[in-house]
């Protein structure tokens, strides 16, 4: 039916349009998205958060807005958000579309700065003044990728600091002053 509207209205914009049809179209949204009959669609990337269980499915032409992201890479302990680096979504499509996986799993993205500071306390590998709590940095992992296959991609991306968790299955990126290292 949509799509039978939609392409109503392209022909009713190619004759002289009546008033009632004007209208008609004033009120319909815009359908410009829908693909062609037999035109396949544009596979989605599926974003898999590790700690709040949660989906976020992008389309890698038309990736969603800020706030969907800021959302979805809370603060799973205080379940806070902040404005996020918005070419972190672009490193999560990216790895996706180099590996050719539909999912990219997420295991860290904005931390609060109190739970960092217990983190340290418990003396996890986080850094004192890290680029999580500025929403610029996210841990991840493409599944049925190496960790090192993902780290050596994510070095020639250049965007910034690279990070390599070998035992804990994960690399860190983020869009401060390029530097590498390794953890646990």
């Amino acid at each position: 039916m949509r799509i039978t509207l939609a392409l109503l209205l392209l022909a009713s914009t190619a004759h002289a349009q009546s008033k009632k049809d004007k209208e008609l179209a004033a009120k319909t949204p815009n359908h410009e998205a829908i693909a062609a009959p037999g035109t396949k669609p544009a596979p989605l990337i599926n974003l898999y958060n590790e700690h709040t269980h949660e989906w976020l499915a992008v389309d890698p032409a038309k990736p969603p807005g800020g706030h969907a992201l800021d959302l979805f890479l809370r603060d799973h302990y205080t379940s806070k958000s902040m404005t996020m680096e918005p070419r972190l979504l672009g490193v999560l499509v990216s790895a996706a579309e180099k590996f050719k996986s539909p999912v990219v799993d997420v295991v860290s993205g904005f931390r609060h700065p109190k739970f960092n500071l217990m983190l340290r306390k418990k003396g996890h590998q986080v850094a004192r003044d890290s680029q999580h709590t500025h929403g610029n940095a996210v841990d991840f992992f493409v599944p049925g990728v190496t960790t090192q296959q993902l780290q050596a991609w994510a070095k020639s991306q250049k965007l910034g600091g690279v990070g390599l968790y070998l035992e804990s299955g994960f690399v860190h990126m983020d869009t401060g002053p390029i530097r590498f290292w390794s953890g646990d």
